[in-house]
């Protein structure tokens, strides 16, 4: 677990936002079972793709945790919001929620009842009927310091206590590598506070807790990303990627969406820098723009 709310590789998300005024203004409607039929011609004359009901995106949701996605009402938003609200303008679709779990998401994508399932992340080989498309959020480990602090790994911290979250992926290593110089705590918030305060020296959490109280509201702590082997930590535990997914026939419709967040990414600053920054995130959590291992037949 982290230090607050997570769901295990099939895991959690999300922060209401617009990439611009129109995308956040789009809402969901009722829920339909009507068979997949082709879209028209996406933008830029790209390949077409298939929709459970024609002019309507149905999007499979199953939890509201910021900064991935937020449920609120009819309304996406967060990262992954912004990501699918563009989407839909950019291709003049409505959209409608599929509420389901985050164990039955892909079952819902597999069986033609949405079209899009959100927010799935992998430890290894993806499930072989579903299709990813680029990630849009990348959890990464972070050193929490204050931002005067030089840290340059494990050897620089002199010492000085660190603090985590009792129960977390890092506690254990934590313990091992710093001994009684590990304090962990019932919750990240009061972690994290303990680190404003000056009771110990550094905070391990993921990065994005930049943009979540009480770090948000203080700008001089600042995350450290951490390596693989500090703390003896390997690279499975410090690195989480988000995707959203489709079926494996209807792959034209996960390169369309990863078309659409190139198009966010272009610019200085772009499109998807504002959503980053309305989320209280900066690029730490933006990973590459890259299809993963795909595990389609």
């Amino acid at each position: 677990m982290r230090g607050r709310p997570r769901l295990t590789r099939l895991r959690r998300f999300q922060r209401s936002l617009c990439v611009a005024a129109a995308a956040g203004g789009l809402t969901l409607a009722s829920c339909s079972g009507s068979s997949a039929t082709s879209s028209p011609s996406p933008p830029g004359g790209g390949a077409t793709y298939k929709l459970v009901t024609p002019g309507t995106l149905t999007v499979a949701t199953a939890v509201s945790v910021a900064p991935a996605m937020t449920i609120t009402g009819s309304t996406l938003g967060g990262l992954d919001g912004a990501l699918i609200n563009a989407f839909a303008r950019d291709h003049h679709l409505k959209l409608r929620l599929y509420q389901t779990t985050l164990a039955s998401m892909v079952m819902a994508v597999e069986g033609g009842r949405a079209d899009l399932g959100t927010s799935y992340y992998f430890a290894a080989a993806p499930p072989a009927t579903v299709y990813y498309t680029y990630p849009y959020f990348w959890e990464r480990a972070a050193l929490f310091t204050e931002s005067g602090f030089p840290y340059t790994g494990p050897s620089s911290l002199g010492g000085g206590d660190l603090g985590s979250v009792a129960g977390s992926v890092w506690a254990p290593y934590l313990k091992r590598a710093l001994k009684s110089n590990a304090r962990l705590f019932p919750t990240a918030a009061s972690a994290a506070g303990a680190l404003i305060n000056g009771q110990i020296q550094g905070y391990v959490n993921y990065s994005d807790d930049e943009g979540i109280p009480p770090i948000s509201s203080n700008p001089s702590i600042l995350p450290n990303l951490l390596q693989p082997g500090q703390f003896g930590m390997p690279t499975d535990i410090l690195n989480a990627l988000a995707y959203n997914f489709v079926q494996c026939g209807n792959s034209n419709l996960a390169r369309a969406i990863d078309d659409e967040m190139t198009r966010l990414h272009k610019g200085s600053p772009s499109p998807w820098d504002a959503v980053l920054t309305s989320n209280g995130l900066t690029k730490n959590v933006d990973p590459p723009l890259e299809t993963p291992q795909q595990s389609c037949s």
